[in-house]
């Protein structure tokens, strides 16, 4: 016997309501994934049977997002900025904090100006892309020291019609030399070891090398910073994405590598989330 859609939801929704605060929202996409529906759909059929194998799967499915699984995971895509991105478990899932760093990167870069960009840690290439879609002219790199989130950016960059130089390396290792930018923008993984945010959520589910840099949660932040100076021009700017209450320690790891003009921005949540600073001493141009 076969389920209707609004069984099917009610069912899905008191299931996931153990693992996750929007249940709802989650049974409504996985089982309009599986119809290969929109979500309207849903709405206006609830008394529709769902064929057996169509309710198989999202059972299935309903089991995987208890494990925890992302939905963006399960889903294989996440939307970013108005756009629609492949997602799989070797990157991040795309947050909606993340689009405060694009939209402070786009501010900075002229429309029509070929304006060289170095996005550090790409991930599943959603920064680096966004900014290409939106500044077509601008000059996009982007580094991943994770091969498979290199394999996933490429996807996505052309699954957006969009020409990105993707390099394997450790955040600047294998940059080549004399490469200056006119920006840097970095959502690094910012989170320390130890923090109980890491055992919450869907976090166990993504990649640990995206979440946490070591025992401070500063690590990737401090390399990112202090090596800077080296890749931008004088007068250029740096954006990095950190956590609420790092704001302070950010901001003095900017001072000291020559930095001004800092200011942070604070996310949806009123949350202070992003830095940005420009370039005013260039300690190291005599390096």
């Amino acid at each position: 016997m076969s389920e209707q859609i609004d069984d099917a939801l009610r069912w899905g929704r008191d299931r996931i309501s153990a693992c996750s605060e929007t249940a709802r929202l989650d049974a409504e996409l996985l089982l309009a994934y599986c119809l290969d529906k929109p979500r309207s759909y849903l709405y206006g059929r609830p008394e529709q049977e769902l064929s057996q194998p169509c309710w198989q799967k999202y059972q299935q499915l309903v089991q995987k997002r208890l494990e925890p699984t992302p939905v963006a995971y399960l889903l294989g895509s996440r939307e970013f900025y108005s756009m629609e991105f492949t997602v799989t478990p070797a990157a991040l899932v795309p947050r909606p904090e993340t689009e405060l760093l694009v939209e402070l990167a786009l501010e900075l870069i002229p429309i029509a100006s070929t304006y060289r960009v170095c996005d550090l840690g790409t991930g599943s290439g959603i920064i680096a892309i966004t900014l290409k879609k939106q500044r077509p002219l601008a000059s996009i790199l982007a580094t991943d020291v994770d091969p498979g989130c290199l394999v996933l950016a490429r996807d996505n960059a052309l699954r957006h019609g969009v020409e990105v130089e993707f390099i394997e390396s450790d955040w600047y290792r294998q940059l080549a030399q004399g490469t200056v930018f006119d920006l840097i923008v970095s959502n690094p993984p910012y989170i320390a070891a130890n923090h109980p945010f890491l055992t919450q959520g869907d976090l166990p589910a993504e990649p640990g090398l995206a979440l946490t840099p070591g025992t401070t949660g500063l690590e990737a932040l401090e390399q990112i910073v202090s090596h800077a100076p080296r890749y931008l021009v004088n007068g250029g700017y740096l954006i990095v994405e950190h956590g609420y209450d790092q704001q302070a320690m950010v901001a003095e790891l900017l001072k000291a590598q020559g930095f001004g003009e800092i200011r942070c921005v604070t996310d949806y949540n009123d949350l202070p989330r992003t830095s940005v600073a420009k370039l005013v001493e260039n300690l190291n141009s005599g390096a």
